[in-house]
């Protein structure tokens, strides 16, 4: 589920923001929240694999039918039917990241009946984009004479892109803003964090780079590992800035204090 505070539009911070308190940081938090909470990761990303394949078999076929049309189409439909459940695996892993309790199944349908509208607007828009890439990487070593620089655009690009959906979906799960303020955000993020942005790219490119390259052998590794493993990594990386911007852990300190409130007075007791 989102955060309750999805209704209150909220503009980011350009800061640089710190580690919270009281936790551990680098490979130490990610196998902290691996060892609690590796089984709810690899569910959501099931679902986030199979929500991805019709979209990416569709745009597989379309670029050996060398059709771009029919490409973008693919992508653009296959962002609507893949962005429900990549909505509900960051969900997922940002409530790990903020150390919310919850039953998983439970908090997962409700993240998806509230996100799921929010969420196909940018997984169209994502989908167009990533099925024009597909199709350029797909046709351009046909072509003779290509510059390099055409090939260091398209590494960009994609690196970019990538990084930037992370943010953009982020914001569909965490807050209640326009598409406009969501696309204006995400690019204040990836300039006002750019160390964060450059980290969180290269893990992104990294591991799809590897798991494509080497498309189908690298199958069951997706299986395995699927959407989970970089995007919790990726989070790790800019949860600070997330935090810093929309205020997440005071928010969500708030709001546990007002639940225990609630049940003192329940109970007949006067709250502190």
């Amino acid at each position: 589920m989102a955060m309750e505070d999805k209704n209150t539009p909220v503009q980011p911070d350009a800061v640089e923001a710190t580690e919270t308190r009281g936790r551990k940081v680098g490979a130490a938090r990610f196998f902290e929240l691996l060892g609690r909470d590796l089984w709810p990761f690899y569910k959501a990303s099931i679902l986030c694999v199979l929500g991805f394949a019709p979209g990416y078999a569709a745009v597989l076929f379309s670029t050996m039918a060398a059709s771009l049309p029919l490409c973008l189409l693919s992508g653009a439909v296959g962002g609507l039917i893949a962005a429900p459940v990549f909505c509900g695996m960051l969900d997922t892993i940002l409530r790990a990241l903020r150390d919310e309790p919850g039953y998983w199944w439970h908090t997962y349908r409700m993240a998806w009946k509230q996100n799921w509208r929010e969420s196909l607007l940018p997984g169209a828009g994502a989908g167009f984009c990533l099925g024009l890439w597909a199709f350029l990487l797909y046709a351009l070593p046909d072509l003779e004479n290509v510059p390099i620089s055409v090939w260091i655009c398209m590494v960009l690009g994609i690196f970019f892109l990538l990084v930037f959906c992370l943010y953009l979906f982020a914001q569909v799960v965490l807050v209640s803003v326009s598409q406009a303020e969501r696309l204006k955000n995400a690019a204040l993020f990836m300039i006002g964090f750019l160390p964060r942005t450059l980290a969180a790219g290269a893990v992104l490119c990294i591991y799809w780079g590897v798991m494509l390259a080497w498309m189908p052998y690298t199958i069951p590794v997706v299986l395995i590992l699927g959407f989970w493993l970089p995007c919790t990594l990726a989070l790790q990386i800019i949860y600070p800035a997330l935090d810093k911007a929309f205020h997440l852990e005071k928010t969500i300190t708030a709001r546990r204090a007002d639940e225990i409130n609630d049940l003192m007075e329940q109970h007949g007791h006067t709250s502190v």
